[in-house]
């Protein structure tokens, strides 16, 4: 249900601050080859924005920066 949520707001919606921290903790163990085709701009924007606003846990920002760059370099 968790990133289920994330691909829900895809065109639009809030995520509450716990939702995003349980985004994130799912979002670090998984790989490309998990995220739907169809959610990877979803994805990498709501890494960006997240990545770029300091709200992930500082444990995970080494894994969600290796997976945004996996993800951007999909789509180049």
């Amino acid at each position: 249900m968790t990133i289920s949520k994330l691909y829900s707001v895809k065109d639009g919606g809030d995520l509450s601050p716990l939702g995003c921290e349980k985004i994130n903790l799912a979002l670090a163990s998984m790989g490309i080859s998990d995220i739907p085709q169809e959610q990877i701009a979803n994805v990498t924007g709501y890494l960006v924005v997240a990545l770029n606003n300091n709200s992930v846990d500082h444990s995970l920002v080494s894994k969600l920066e290796t997976l945004l760059e996996t993800l951007q370099a999909a789509v180049e």
